[in-house]
């Protein structure tokens, strides 16, 4: 029984987060249904982890273990299919049978991105956080800078202690300001270092960008 590892992307907006709840559309329970419309079998896939209620995702990792005659390479046009159209599946493959999209991450890496004008933009509600107030970047990356490493970031959790410790490791965090709306490709932003202080677009043609992308990667 092969193991079968898919990656994702999807529009949070509609959807009551990842996990399954009774009475609510969420990401795991449309892809759950898709298999089994296509291959008959109720399967419980594991993924990376949980998003929360309106949270998007560009390359989210799930994977499951399937008797579906179906070769690896074919099952993402073949899932594609049967599941809706705020969800996309960008890749599939068959992986080791100890593989497990839980145990396995060895990171994640999440995007934040704001809009610092006056000018709202009715397209852009879902995905950005609009500040009105100029901002500025050389602090903010500053202040960044401070959280990466390895610390215990227990003071930043809401809800009481949600596992044995809160000590993680903070690969990689910077701000960067853009001209345009950074979209959905996954981007090596920023990556020479912890943090850039600058205040120009990423594009070097001197100009301010509206848009403020945050990138934070931890383990």
């Amino acid at each position: 029984m092969p193991t079968i590892r898919l990656t994702l992307a999807y529009d949070g907006t509609d959807f009551a987060g990842w996990q399954v709840q009774p009475g609510k559309r969420t990401v795991q329970s449309v892809i759950e249904s898709a298999i089994e419309q296509l291959t008959g079998e109720s399967i419980r896939i594991l993924a990376t982890g949980r998003t929360d209620a309106g949270v998007h995702a560009l390359g989210q990792v799930v994977s499951f273990r399937t008797s579906a005659p179906i070769p690896p390479e074919k099952w993402r046009g073949a899932l594609q299919s049967k599941l809706p159209r705020d969800v996309v599946i960008r890749d599939s493959h068959e992986v080791s049978d100890d593989f497990h999209a839980t145990y396995s991450a060895k990171s994640k890496r999440y995007r934040y991105v704001i809009l610092n004008r006056d000018l709202d933009d009715p397209f852009l509600h879902k995905y950005v956080w609009r500040i009105k107030q100029p901002l500025d970047i050389a602090a903010m990356n500053a202040a960044a800078a401070c959280l990466a490493g390895t610390h215990d970031f227990r003071a930043f959790e809401s809800d009481g202690p949600n596992t044995a410790s809160g000590v993680r490791t903070v690969s990689f965090i910077g701000l960067e300001r853009m001209p345009s709306f950074p979209g959905w490709e996954p981007r090596p932003l920023l990556m020479a270092g912890w943090h850039a202080a600058s205040d120009v677009s990423s594009e070097g043609r001197g100009e301010p960008g509206d848009f403020i992308c945050l990138e934070i990667e931890a383990d």
